[in-house]
């Protein structure tokens, strides 16, 4: 009796095998994938605050060099 009970459960849950193999595939994708979004976004983020350094700085540059032509030309 105890092995006809253990082959009948093992016989309605052999469907869901292939049911959890993809519902994990899925998980871990999403895991990976979310990984992968949130090194872009760490990426993104050094090019924007690269880009506002080299922006300021050409800024100075240009103020630095009104301020020697305006000393130049005024007496």
């Amino acid at each position: 009796m105890g092995a006809y009970v253990r082959i009948r459960l093992v016989n309605q849950l052999s469907p869901w095998g292939p049911v959890a193999v993809i519902v994990g595939g899925y998980l871990l994708g999403m895991f990976f994938q979310n990984r992968r979004i949130d090194d872009l976004r760490d990426s993104m983020n050094k090019r924007f605050d690269d880009m506002r350094d080299l922006i300021k700085s050409e800024i100075r540059r240009v103020e630095e060099r009104i301020e020697r032509l305006e000393h130049s030309i005024a007496p």
